[in-house]
């Protein structure tokens, strides 16, 4: 079978940040319902699982070595006419990926008696267990997130959601439901039926790949065509950056439990699955936007990068600014929905909240900066991250407990994001602030906090100031629908149709 071309059109930025934001609701529904049906069990358990899974996740995105980046960059010269198509460069971008995280997978299984002992100390054996069969989906994991990144680089945000957001989870969801139909399952049962939808997930996004024109290959007939040096020279950066990045939002829970015990890292995971939905829209929007971000900076429209910056750092505060002041004013009915045991630890949300609140107002903003081609910089802006992290970590937790653990974070998140800030300022020139952003927050604010100040800490309280921000949002969008450029949006979809 002849591998389908390309396509020339790509989705607008407004189409792919809403099926962005579609799957983004859909991963986080699905990692509450898994944190809901692990902590029913015994705390040591649930912990062991967020430790381990946390460990997993690390392996599979690191071993990715940041390839999505790398493509995303790469992309638009080997799409044009005499550039040799997207199948050299999947090449170029995929044997390392295949090589380095099947050697890690067989490390991990190799490994994972210590790993076991040094992280879950109260059940080692059981850790090693979990361990062995997280090292099989660690190789699908990094494949899985590179073939998407190759689908973004081609125009399609759609498998990144489809694979990555929807289908991944949810099989996870049915497959632990079905292991916790037993009261007390064993835990490997539950690493099972979380590893098997990783395997799935690759062939899922292989198909997805091929139909997109992901395998085409055409000659190679211009001088500058992209090389292995050129990808690996902008790309050993990322991969840096991206493992270290993954460790800052994954380590946390791996600290705790080696610092504080098995049991606090149940709280600490379980807590900060709230916090992972609001980083996970973030991070979706940014895979949204970087193929018309990539776009807009390699034919030097610098104007349109930052506008397309500003956008989505806009929405991101109208819709993720709500949300976490809800997690910082009502963090007792929140931590209730998953057990009851987490309430007294419940308050370190509203720590969290306020520095991702921080990282929403930034918008995607490390990825403009390495899409202006400064991923050196983006990697220092990651290890000034993760160092004060885990110095804070080593610092606080022994004394403050899980308190310090998020002061440590959210302290990280802030330094990160105002460092990225910084840079993208002084190379592309481009402000984040903008009018639209201040009248989201001044929304968002208003919307939440005189609410939360009148009601309780209980869940019909959390619903009724989730309904009145609502009504508060939707009356912001109507009074400023050209602020916002909804109306433009509307336009261009008339046009379109």
């Amino acid at each position: 079978m002849t591998a389908p071309a390309p396509r020339k059109e790509h989705q607008t930025s407004a189409a792919a940040s809403g099926i962005a934001i579609v799957g983004a609701v859909v991963t986080t529904v699905a990692s509450f319902f898994i944190a809901f049906l692990v902590s029913q069990g015994d705390q040591e358990l649930a912990g062991l699982f967020f430790v381990t899974t946390a460990t997993a996740t690390i392996l599979g995105n690191s071993c990715a070595l940041g390839t999505p980046t790398g493509l995303i960059y790469f992309m638009p010269d080997r799409l044009r006419e005499g550039g040799g198509g997207p199948r050299g460069l999947l090449l170029i971008a995929l044997r390392p990926v295949l090589v380095i995280a099947g050697l890690a997978g067989l490390l991990l299984f190799i490994l994972a008696p210590w790993l076991g002992e040094l992280t879950v100390q109260d059940r080692p054996d059981e850790a090693a267990t979990v361990l062995r069969i997280f090292a099989f989906a660690v190789p699908a994991w990094a494949l899985t997130n590179g073939i998407l990144g190759a689908c973004r680089s081609l125009g399609s945000m759609t498998p990144t959601v489809l694979v990555g957001q929807v289908l991944r989870p949810a099989g996870q969801i049915l497959l632990i439901g079905l292991v916790f139909l037993d009261t007390s399952p064993p835990s490997w049962q539950i690493a099972a039926a979380w590893a098997i939808p990783v395997g799935l997930g690759l062939v899922a996004s292989v198909v997805s790949l091929f139909r997109l024109g992901g395998l085409h290959q055409s000659p190679v007939t211009v001088d500058d065509a992209t090389t292995s040096a050129m990808f690996w020279g902008y790309t050993r950066a990322r991969a840096v950056a991206n493992s270290l990045q993954i460790a800052l939002e994954r380590i946390d829970v791996i600290l705790v439990g080696a610092i504080l015990g098995t049991a606090e890292a149940a709280v600490y995971g379980a807590l900060t699955r709230f916090i992972s939905a609001g980083n996970f829209l973030i991070f979706s929007v940014a895979q949204a936007v970087s193929t018309n971000m990539r776009q807009a900076i390699a034919h030097e429209r610098i104007q349109e990068a930052g506008q397309l910056l500003k956008q989505a750092s806009t929405w991101l505060v109208l819709i993720a600014w709500p949300y976490f002041l809800l997690l910082a004013f009502k963090p007792e009915p929140l931590a209730n929905l998953l057990s009851a045991d987490y309430v007294e630890d419940a308050w370190i949300l509203s720590i969290l909240a306020v520095g991702m609140m921080v990282s929403a107002g930034a918008g995607p903003i490390d990825l403009t900066l390495t899409m202006l081609g400064r991923s050196s910089e983006s990697l220092w802006g990651v290890v000034l991250a993760i160092v004060t992290d885990v110095v804070l970590l080593f610092l606080l937790a022994p004394t403050f407990g899980l308190t310090g653990a998020a002061i440590a974070w959210a302290v990280s998140v802030v330094a990160q994001n105002l460092f990225a800030s910084y840079l993208v300022r002084k190379h592309g020139g481009i402000d984040i602030r903008s009018k639209a952003s201040f009248i989201a927050a001044a929304a968002a604010f208003l919307a939440i906090i005189p609410i939360s100040l009148v009601t309780s800490q209980s869940f019909v309280s959390l619903m009724i100031t989730a309904g009145v921000a609502g009504v508060v949002l939707l009356g912001t969008l109507a009074a400023f629908r050209e602020t916002f450029g909804i109306n433009d949006l509307l336009n261009r979809s008339r046009s379109s149709s």
